[in-house]
């Protein structure tokens, strides 16, 4: 078994988290370990689950959801969540060929060509585009549109957290669709 030393400071600020006569360092690493793989691993799908197909034209309301899954033609996100969703999309867009002039008639996100950071856009180094952030059902809408325009096929999985005003709380759905 390895053997750490562990900073005073970080041993303190471990100190902080644990419940006293219960927590050890161990349990305390542990449990920041659970917390970090629940948030920011990636989520096992299984088929089997029981997961709401929506209709990828039609979806409910997606506020209060988490991504789990995400995959745009072959190539699977890590670490998914819509904007980062709505970002791949027009990355592979642009890698596809498109001109940014191209991309802008293409898509229904508002994209500028070139770094812009304020009024809620975010700036993808990678292609030189700027997207403006959206909401959970917005960012399904353009994804879809601009996948229906690359004829590209993508599959999302995700869950309503359990949370009043989520249309189907503790519930999971998935969305797929296919270019014909």
């Amino acid at each position: 078994m390895p053997v750490i030393r562990i900073p005073d400071p970080i041993y303190k600020r471990l100190q902080a988290l644990a419940v006293p006569f219960e927590d050890t360092p161990i349990t305390v690493i542990e449990k920041l370990l659970n917390e970090y793989e629940a948030r920011y691993q990636p989520q096992q799908v299984s088929e089997t689950e029981n997961y709401r197909v929506l209709e990828p034209d039609t979806p409910s309301n997606l506020h209060h959801t988490r991504v789990l899954r995400a995959v745009i033609g072959s190539q699977e996100i890590h670490q998914p969540n819509w904007s980062k969703i709505v970002d791949t999309a027009h990355e592979i867009a642009i890698r596809q060929g498109f001109s940014v002039e191209e991309l802008m008639k293409l898509t229904l996100a508002h994209v500028v060509k070139g770094e812009k950071i304020n009024s809620g856009f975010h700036y993808l180094p990678e292609v030189n585009i700027s997207i403006q952030g959206v909401d959970s059902n917005l960012a399904w809408r353009n994804t879809l549109h601009l996948m229906k325009n690359l004829k590209m096929p993508i599959e999302i999985y995700f869950e309503w957290r359990d949370k009043e005003g989520a249309a189907y709380p503790g519930e999971k759905g998935k969305f797929i669709w296919n270019a014909k």
